[in-house]
């Protein structure tokens, strides 16, 4: 048995906004300030919520259910699928040492169903950046499998100085700007995000079309430059999704503004898409890089301004990189989108793309 999988709902909660319309129209308006994080000595810029709540725990309480009051009523039977890279490290350090560790990180998926009022089974994913794609794929085979009707899938990434320490030691953060293909990229700017989607077997306007992950073993800080393995990705996706490359009308880029893997991306989609180009969207110079949240984020802000017949600009592209040899679209323009790709590159290997199609 195989049925189709429809994204029936959406919420949002980053920096650009308190739900998915009102960062559709941020991203319209070009919106792409960032706040500051200060670890140490060292500050660097980065991407907040919009909610003054010092405790963590009633902070993270206020944006769940703040987001999933926007999914519309859902079963408490619904079943939960969580993704994120850091789950509740920001409690474990406003708690100071010392603290009891719970038996597993994934406790926190319990706590977020709860604030949700979900009964249901729970699942939990956590493979860096590729983590929201990953709880799309294992709830929507269940679903396209007839085994349950509908899931939410909830990304979330919230702020704490572990994620930000492990990344600057490493030299990977930018301490400007996110600069996707730009000439001038030298790293990431990290973000908090909430986020969620409802998927159903009953009709709504997107269908998951088609969904491929992989990996990339080339190290465990970036992809292989040539790109071969997210290119192999990808036209699993595209295979997935019965669609050749001309049938695609947008790609929503992973170009987050790393220098190596921005140029693994470019190559790829070189090798993909060759003429058949579509328009290259980038949503990290306006949300920031949200991490395990990142993919429900975009999506749900990508899905909203589709839905709009928008197609946003790319922030703070200037100067182009004659070795990546591709440009984002830098002026926002009114289409219509039926078929989108969208990219996660994870930190670790791992890869996944997702394609979208109006129903």
């Amino acid at each position: 048995m195989s049925r189709p999988v429809h994204i029936v709902a959406s919420g949002l909660l980053c920096a650009r906004g308190d739900s998915p319309a009102a960062v559709r129209d941020a991203l319209w308006m070009g919106e792409c300030s960032a706040g500051q994080h200060t670890l140490g000595e060292r500050r660097f810029p980065y991407y907040a919520l919009p909610v003054e709540e010092p405790d963590w725990s009633l902070r993270a309480e206020r944006a769940v259910r703040q987001v999933s009051a926007q999914l519309g009523p859902y079963a408490p039977a619904t079943p939960l699928f969580v993704a994120s890279s850091s789950f509740q490290i920001g409690l474990f350090e406003q708690q100071g040492a010392p603290f009891d560790m719970p038996v597993g990180s994934a406790s926190f998926s319990r706590q977020i169903a709860d604030w949700m009022a979900l009964k249901g089974p729970r699942a939990s994913f956590s493979n860096a950046c590729v983590s929201g794609f990953s709880a799309i794929d294992a709830a929507s085979t269940l679903i396209a499998a007839g085994l349950i009707d509908e899931a939410i899938v909830v990304g979330i990434e919230l702020a704490n100085d572990s994620t930000l320490a492990g990344f600057g030691a490493m030299e990977l953060l930018s301490r400007s700007l996110c600069r996707p293909f730009d000439a001038r990229r030298d790293g990431l700017v990290l973000g908090e995000a909430v986020a969620a989607i409802k998927l159903s077997a009953s009709p709504g306007p997107w269908t998951i079309g088609g969904l491929a992950t992989g990996l990339d073993a080339y190290s465990t800080t970036g992809p292989d430059p040539d790109g071969g393995p997210i290119a192999g990705v990808m036209r699993a996706c595209l295979h997935a999704a019965n669609a050749t490359p001309a049938d695609v009308d947008l790609i929503k880029l992973q170009a987050a503004g790393s220098p190596g893997s921005d140029l693994a991306e470019a190559n790829a989609l070189r090798q993909v898409f060759g003429a058949s180009m579509p328009p290259l969207l980038s949503l990290k110079p306006a949300l920031g890089h949200t991490l395990g949240a990142s993919g429900i984020a975009e999506l749900a802000a990508l899905l909203a301004g589709l839905d709009a017949g928008q197609i946003p600009a790319t922030a703070n592209y200037r100067d182009s990189d004659a070795e990546i040899g591709l440009a984002p679209v830098t002026v926002r323009r009114q289409a219509t989108v039926r078929r989108a790709l969208l990219n996660l590159i994870g930190f670790g290997g791992g890869l996944a793309s997702l394609v979208v199609e109006r129903s």
